[in-house]
């Protein structure tokens, strides 16, 4: 058996590897794929493939993290499971969006398959971790816990999905001008997209803090921190294509996080 807190450790150690080689190498989908990256991917059914495995991972930690972490083979699952559930369906909805609605409301470019397997290991090592200490460890907060971590989660979730959506409206829209197009690509504008290159990156940032508050296990922090790891490099990726494509963008917003390039 696999010793939860020996993984967790280095989950946390491969989140700042990750950090540092994303600064070196784009993730090879959307603007950024490249045929060098090897075999490629239909963008919707990878995203699909890529994104269903973290509901499937978090629901088989709960009820099968005994079987895999030895701290929790011979203690007894938290009594408090209805709360637990509660979170495992809040984790299941943001999956149910990103997963299906996701990459049906939008035309998603190639991605290779380095990618989507990345992806997949990820969200089942990470959907282990969170789910098993949760089902072990985590008790219903006090009401103020619960308050602030559902408002900051339900803040998270708000940014990222209207973000998102006004994106994906502007790229429909027929009133762009040339000088903001790049192919299917527009230049981000309005909104938080104003102060914020990928603003909808900040927003699930936002979202997991408050799933961590809510949960309030080492994992779903750990979680967090990955989500911080993994997509400020990529925003700050995202805003040099923009600086680059587009003369008239922005060179002074922040990519992600206040007062941070």
């Amino acid at each position: 058996m696999l010793s939860h807190d020996a993984v967790l450790t280095g989950w946390l150690a491969s989140a700042v590897c990750a950090f540092a080689t994303l600064f070196v190498y784009n993730a090879p989908y959307g603007k950024f794929f490249s045929n060098s990256w090897g075999m490629k991917v239909n963008g919707s059914l990878g995203w699909l493939a890529q994104e269903i495995p973290s509901p499937i991972a978090l629901w088989l930690g709960i009820t099968r993290g005994s079987h895999v972490f030895r701290e929790f083979a011979s203690s007894k699952a938290t009594s408090d499971m209805h709360y637990v559930h509660i979170l495992a369906l809040l984790w299941s909805a943001h999956y149910a969006n990103r997963a299906v609605v996701y990459p049906l409301t939008r035309a998603l470019g190639d991605t290779a398959f380095v990618t989507v397997a990345s992806a997949v290991a990820f969200n089942v090592v990470n959907g282990l971790l969170v789910g098993a200490e949760m089902a072990h460890t985590t008790h219903m907060p006090s009401p103020a816990r619960i308050a602030v971590g559902t408002s900051v989660m339900l803040a998270g979730v708000i940014i990222n999905v209207t973000s998102e959506a006004q994106l994906r409206r502007r790229r429909a829209s027929k009133a762009i001008p040339t000088k903001e197009r790049r192919g299917k690509y527009v230049m981000p504008k309005g909104g938080l997209f104003n102060y914020f290159a990928m603003p909808h990156y900040l927003g699930e940032f936002i979202e997991w803090c408050g799933f961590a508050m809510l949960a309030n296990t080492k994992a779903a922090w750990a979680f967090a921190f990955w989500t911080a790891a993994n997509l400020y490099p990529r925003a700050l990726a995202n805003k040099r294509w923009y600086v680059k494509s587009f003369p008239n963008y922005p060179r002074t917003i922040s990519c992600m996080f206040p007062g941070l390039p």
